[in-house]
């Protein structure tokens, strides 16, 4: 056999079926696990269900929660692997319920560790101080008309120092005055905004920092009982 007629080693094969495959599954993978890092660490989808934060979610909203502001809250679990932070007053969390591990509940944080909360006839007492509050009379339709109950709805406002917000319930409610709760270390006070149709640490208790899943931070998407609710997409939870 002449030199010319040998075959060459050396040079570059055709890529067989498995190895084009291989290659185009990369791109497909890495997305697939950017995608669950996303997922899992850092940012999360939740649709609210039920009245308790009216008025500021509806039942209905579809909520982005930032996951990572407070710790890394791992899939099927009740408690976050780590925790780094803590939440500040009036932020609206999504937290692994204390009354039930199988569901999450959002609330809005009212009590930070070592704070001694009351509500006395309806108003938020912090350390012995009313938080600035505000009547804002009967519930209008700058949300619209199928929040639950909203024939009996009257509103009013809360202040922390990192804004407002307002409070609902009905003008029938006998704003009760519960008994003063001391928040132990690694937990926070949190209530709903809907104060008669929430089941929150005046009922639970005090819930461990652990449990925290996340911060709310925008509705994404909203449809109520009829349409879309064109005009609460895209706006910040506060």
């Amino acid at each position: 056999m002449k030199a010319s007629e040998l075959p060459n080693i050396m040079a570059p094969s055709h890529p067989t079926r498995w190895h084009r495959t291989k290659a185009n599954l990369k791109p497909f993978i890495g997305a697939i696990a950017l995608a669950m890092l996303i997922r899992i660490a850092i940012f999360e989808a939740f649709e609210i269900e039920g009245p308790s934060m009216e008025p500021t979610l509806l039942n209905g909203d579809r909520i982005v929660v930032s996951k990572f502001n407070y710790g890394l809250f791992l899939p099927l679990m009740t408690e976050a692997l780590f925790n780094w932070g803590t939440p500040d007053l009036g932020d609206v969390i999504i937290v692994k319920s204390p009354a039930d591990d199988r569901i999450d509940i959002v609330k809005r944080v009212v009590g930070l560790p070592g704070d001694l909360i009351q509500l006395r006839a309806g108003i938020l007492y912090r350390n012995g101080k009313a938080l600035p509050h505000r009547d804002l009379g009967p519930c209008d339709d700058s949300i619209e008309r199928d929040i639950e109950g909203f024939d009996d709805c009257v509103w009013a406002e809360e202040r922390f120092d990192s804004g407002a917000y307002r409070t609902s319930r009905s003008r029938f409610s006998p704003n009760k005055t519960t008994a003063s709760a001391r928040v132990p270390e690694g937990h926070v006070y949190v209530l709903g905004d809907h104060r008669d149709r929430s089941n929150d640490s005046r009922f639970f208790g005090p819930v461990p920092i652990a449990r925290i899943k996340g911060k709310a931070v925008r509705v994404y998407f909203s449809r109520g009982s009829a349409a879309v609710r064109w005009q609460r997409i895209g706006e910040a939870v506060r």
